[in-house]
């Protein structure tokens, strides 16, 4: 068993382990583990170090499928090794994109020292990644009449809730985080999730986040306007809506590094697999 440190990742993967086989219990388990999956900083071994624009992953031969390892910290990479092996860290969005856009049917392997090991096939992979390329949405432009209570059933408010949270935790700035029923102006009624403290630029992306917050859920993507209003709307939504309690950002502490690694790697401009 590995002495690496519990992450989310790998508690969601224990989760849907424990979870009963084709139950609700288990759909919402494997739809929390892709959230967790998709906002995880994964480290894939690797045949030899990067060079240029491209990288090979270690590709592995299981039985009928072909899968690519990966692991939710260092310390679990390091442990499954055995000695200095080459590795890159990048998010776990491009990871699952750069495997469906290979084109050649990879499997991912996630934490495979672990007895809750989690094989996402390679159909799996890519629907995760068609979910995660989905266009960003519209921020609600609308003009708002008045807010309430979210007006929910339990069944749909308790994962939507969990997700939304999952989601934004731990994103730099966020300071306020609202589910609120809305009364638009033209007359219709629908929920919105009000946002304070994030900088202007990082509305898209923000929009983008909820939205496959919302597919992981199983909800649609459509359910659930956008806004960040002004201070003082802001105050106004918090008194009426239900405050949410994403985990507040902060500053990762360095972890040890193990001796042939690659240096981080830029998200914006992930290498080709090779």
């Amino acid at each position: 068993m590995s002495n690496a440190p519990p992450t989310d990742l790998d508690t969601a993967m224990q989760r849907l382990a424990a979870a009963p086989a084709d139950t609700p219990a288990e759909i919402s388990a494997r739809l929390a583990f892709h959230a967790e999956l998709s906002r995880a900083e994964l480290f894939v071994l690797l045949d030899a170090e990067i060079t240029g624009d491209s990288m090979a992953p270690r590709v592995f031969d299981l039985s009928d499928v072909r899968a690519v390892l990966a692991f939710d910290s260092e310390y679990r990479l390091a442990e499954f090794a055995g000695t200095a092996a080459a590795y890159a860290a990048l998010p776990g969005r491009i990871l699952v994109s750069m495997l469906a856009e290979s084109g050649e049917g990879l499997s991912l392997l996630v934490n495979a020292d672990a007895p809750h090991a989690s094989l996402m096939s390679a159909e799996a992979v890519e629907w995760l990644a068609a979910t995660l390329s989905g266009p960003a949405p519209s921020e609600g432009q609308g003009v708002a009449q008045s807010f309430a209570a979210p007006d929910l059933p339990d069944s749909i408010r308790e994962p939507l809730v969990a997700a939304l949270e999952r989601r934004l935790s731990g994103m730099p700035g966020l300071s306020g985080t609202v589910l609120a029923g809305v009364l638009w102006q033209h007359g219709t009624r629908g929920h919105t999730l009000a946002l304070a403290g994030l900088p202007e630029e990082t509305h898209p992306a923000v929009a983008r986040a909820v939205s496959e917050a919302l597919a992981l859920s199983g909800l649609e993507a459509g359910a659930l306007d956008v806004i960040f209003p002004p201070e003082r709307m802001m105050q106004a939504i918090a008194a009426v809506g239900l405050p949410l309690s994403p985990a507040p950002f902060a500053m990762d502490e360095d972890q040890a590094i193990t001796p042939g690694a690659n240096p981080g790697l830029d998200p914006s401009r992930p290498p080709k697999l090779r």
